[in-house]
């Protein structure tokens, strides 16, 4: 329906801007992408996932993260907490509403350590027990070593100018590198500390990321005890009445 049969060249040689979400739409359809097709276009293009996108995969994933007894949650690929389950403000110590809040404001997870007021948790993550880098240092290098080749979108910029608020994290955003942090990108080694039932414990998670094929803007993140102390715990929270008889 394009009158300029030169559009798409342009497009295609860069010599137009990136294309609205409604141009790339009627490419979608021209193209007659199936549904793993459009994902991976959506991604490659950096859109991020639209409120009816995001309201359609949490649908098809709410009952897997509900269920799970450890933390559970799904991130979009800009980082924004899209649904978790409420064994994941038991783990890190967050406001007991945070299920609320997630559904509500959609907070992005890159500003998780700066927020001292929220997070009550000391969290430390790395490869390994041996390699533990702290929360924000470690925070920071993975989100650049993944989203790096976004850093021109809109969004992403948008994202570090709000986070300037913060002090620590003006400080350590221009001096941290990817490779500041020995890291598998799918999978991470976590260990948080805090008082829990006035108690100060520490847990250890394996933390596991699952592309969803239809759609690869978001990501699972399920999380497995790392030691049989962090299982009791959460086994405690999900059926107190299992553990008492």
């Amino acid at each position: 329906g394009w009158k300029d049969t030169s559009r798409l060249s342009k497009i295609e040689q860069g010599r137009v801007g990136k294309p609205t979400r409604e141009t790339i739409e009627k490419i979608i359809k021209a193209l007659e992408l199936n549904e793993q097709e459009r994902g991976q276009l959506l991604y490659a293009g950096g859109y991020l996932p639209t409120d009816k996108e995001i309201e359609d995969i949490i649908k098809k994933v709410k009952t897997k993260i509900d269920n799970w007894r450890y933390p559970a949650y799904i991130l979009d690929f800009s980082w924004r907490m899209l649904y978790t389950n409420d064994t994941t403000a038991h783990v890190f110590i967050l406001p007991t509403n945070w299920k609320t809040i997630v559904s509500k404001s959609k907070p992005n997870i890159l500003e998780a350590p700066f927020l001292k007021d929220i997070l009550k948790s000391t969290i430390q993550k790395g490869d390994d027990e041996s390699r533990l880098k702290p929360f924000a240092v470690a925070h920071i290098a993975t989100f650049k070593a993944i989203n790096h080749r976004f850093q021109n979108e809109a969004w992403y910029k948008k994202l570090i100018q709000s986070l300037m608020k913060h002090q620590e994290f003006r400080k350590l955003w221009p001096t941290i590198e990817p490779s500041a942090y020995d890291k598998f990108l799918r999978y991470e080694y976590k260990k948080i500390t805090g008082i829990y039932d006035g108690k100060t414990r520490t847990l250890r998670f394996h933390m596991f990321v699952v592309n969803i094929i239809s759609d690869p803007r978001f990501d699972l993140i399920f999380y497995t005890p790392a030691d049989r102390k962090t299982d009791k715990y959460c086994l405690e929270l999900k059926f107190p009445d299992l553990i008492a008889w």
